[in-house]
């Protein structure tokens, strides 16, 4: 069920990914253990309407010095649907899972230390019409 993902050109596979439940996720379980929630981190997910159909995290782990993005869904949880994450690192790589999930997705774990990164999540409605997004295009979160 876990969708396949490139890091810099080396095949991974979001481990939480298939492991999405019922309940309602935060990003640290979706990232894992050692992951925190970083300062201007956190977007809504959300159509040119404005409806938000989810979150988008950006995640750091300080001790590994690794990133991991989390789009989690608010709307048609359950349902799959079109569902991504990505991260763009400057100088480095770029992880990027997007599959038909039914609560989240998540971009695996990325080199970040002291680099500035890129991030993004969006999701669709069940019929794939509307595109809910949210993150930030421009270099941030620099340091650490």
């Amino acid at each position: 069920m876990a969708a396949g993902l490139v890091v810099a050109g080396i095949a991974a596979t979001p481990a939480s990914a298939a492991a999405a439940s019922a309940a309602t996720e935060s990003p640290e379980q979706v990232c894992g253990p050692g992951y925190h929630r970083v300062q201007d981190g956190h977007r809504a997910m959300k159509t040119r309407e404005g409806a938000v159909f989810g979150h988008v995290y950006l995640m750091y782990d300080k001790r590994a010095g690794k990133n991991c993005v989390a789009a989690i869904k608010t709307a048609y949880r359950g349902s799959r649907t079109v569902t991504g994450a990505s991260i763009e690192v400057r100088g480095g790589g770029r992880s990027e899972d997007v599959q038909r999930y039914r609560f989240y997705a998540e971009t695996g774990h990325i080199d970040g230390s002291w680099k500035c990164v890129k991030y993004a999540g969006w999701t669709r409605d069940p019929d794939g019409r509307v595109e809910a997004w949210g993150g930030r295009n421009s270099w941030g979160n620099c340091g650490g």
